[in-house]
């Protein structure tokens, strides 16, 4: 009988050519839109005073008319709290024995896990550049038992691809939006990868009762979480919705009411529909009016983007030395840089659907008290476990972002765009 596979089988090596491949897409681009301050802040609050309006003590007069009265600058202090965001690895001392060379593995565990939380931690950050400081990951449309179905993600109101910040084994809880308190009952767990239809996931088991549509989902520290202190709602750090908003999104900004001083607000149109050229330079106008303002990057989702490559569309002039290989294609097929007048367009996998932002980076403030550093409070970055051999360390951020003149930026909603349903792990 000849010798064949499955009898050699126990003789033959496995050839491993590769290197550990990372599947996840950690792109992050409009985070660096934010200079760097550190400081050195201490306590709850950054605190500087802005001018917020004008001495209106000013006019002209006639020949030995009354003076106006004296007036003064108007200022307002602003408070920008911190904001604190953390994450944890564990190993069991076997494993780390185990990988410590490449002789027993392709790598350190300690090495992938620590350089893998610092990737994942700067992903969740991306995410919440794009929010309003709530930490809404999206709301329920419909619960249903262990499912549900969802809308409105990241707050922002619509049904397309809601679930596209939930990711599997991510523990959430539910808030009901008008009082901010938490449902009742202990936090869920992700089961499975989102549906295809990106609306419906599945939790480890039926939904409480009090939970109704329109309930905010959020992240939650511990499946035994029960107290809104333990979720990530209204603590994390403030982004492009917030900084760049009308009120609609943050009313009060950094202790700034921008019902008081509408100078505090951006301009933002709604409802745009159909994008043009014309709406575009609209924004960038009145932004030049009431603030000062110069457009220096703009801001988008893929699928924003395809709605504006389509307005020039009908007038670009396809050349080529060789007539048979037209290119019917721009720069953004390779994802580089596409322009509006010479502005510059940041493309981001998180950005909010439907909506461009316009932003003088000029005034973009990035207050950082720990930049990220891994916790060694005590000389040692592993702690050890106690009643079991195994390990742990800790990473953590300390910052939040601020704009001092959000009047120099402005935003477009409800732009007609094709949006790609797809799940980003």
């Amino acid at each position: 009988m000849a010798l064949d596979l499955a009898a050699y089988d126990a003789v033959l090596k496995e050839d491993y050519e590769k290197d550990i491949v990372v599947l996840t897409n950690s792109r992050i681009k409009t985070s660096e839109l934010f200079a760097k301050d550190e400081g050195p802040w201490e306590g709850r609050y950054v605190r500087y005073p802005l001018s917020i309006g004008r001495n209106q003590g000013v006019m002209f007069t006639s020949e030995n008319g009354t003076l106006p009265d004296a007036g003064q600058q108007q200022y307002v202090e602003t408070h920008i709290p911190m904001r604190y965001c953390h994450g944890r690895i564990q190993l069991s001392i076997q494993v780390m024995t185990h990988s410590r060379s490449s002789k027993g593995a392709f790598k350190r565990a300690m090495d992938m896990e620590m350089r893998g939380l610092i990737r994942d931690l700067a992903n969740d950050n991306n995410r919440t550049v794009f929010g309003a400081g709530l930490g809404v990951l999206c709301a329920v449309d419909t619960p249903a038992g262990a499912s549900t179905t969802t809308k409105n993600p990241g707050g922002v109101t619509g049904t397309t691809n809601a679930t596209r910040w939930l990711q599997q084994s991510m523990t959430v809880h539910f808030v009901n939006p008008a009082t901010g308190a938490l449902r009742n009952g202990s936090a869920y767990q992700v089961i499975g990868a989102p549906n295809a239809d990106g609306v419906t996931i599945t939790f480890d088991r039926a939904l409480d009762a009090s939970i109704v549509t329109s309930d905010y989902i959020v992240r939650a520290a511990k499946l035994s979480t029960s107290q809104i202190q333990n979720t990530a709602y209204n603590q994390e750090a403030m982004g492009l919705l917030g900084l760049i908003d009308d009120g609609t999104y943050v009313s009060t900004l950094n202790n700034v009411s921008r019902v008081t001083y509408p100078i505090f607000k951006s301009f933002v149109l709604p409802s745009v529909g159909p994008l043009s050229a014309d709406v575009i330079q609209r924004a960038i106008d009145v932004v030049d009016q009431i603030g000062e303002g110069t457009t220096e990057k703009m801001i988008a989702h893929h699928s924003v983007r395809r709605a504006y490559l389509t307005l020039t569309e009908a007038d670009r002039r396809y050349m080529s030395a060789d007539l048979m290989k037209p290119d019917a294609g721009t720069n953004a097929a390779k994802q580089r840089e596409i322009t509006f007048g010479g502005i510059e367009w940041i493309v981001d996998k998180d950005c909010v659907y439907g909506s461009l932002f316009g932003a003088d980076k000029s005034y973009f403030t990035r207050f950082v008290e720990k930049e990220g550093e891994w916790a060694d409070d005590d000389g040692t970055i592993l702690l050890r476990l106690q009643d079991v051999d195994a390990y742990e360390a800790r990473y953590r951020m300390f910052y939040n972002r601020a704009c001092d003149r959000p009047a120099t930026c402005w935003r477009l909603d409800g732009i007609n765009a094709n949006v790609v349903v797809v799940h980003i792990n």
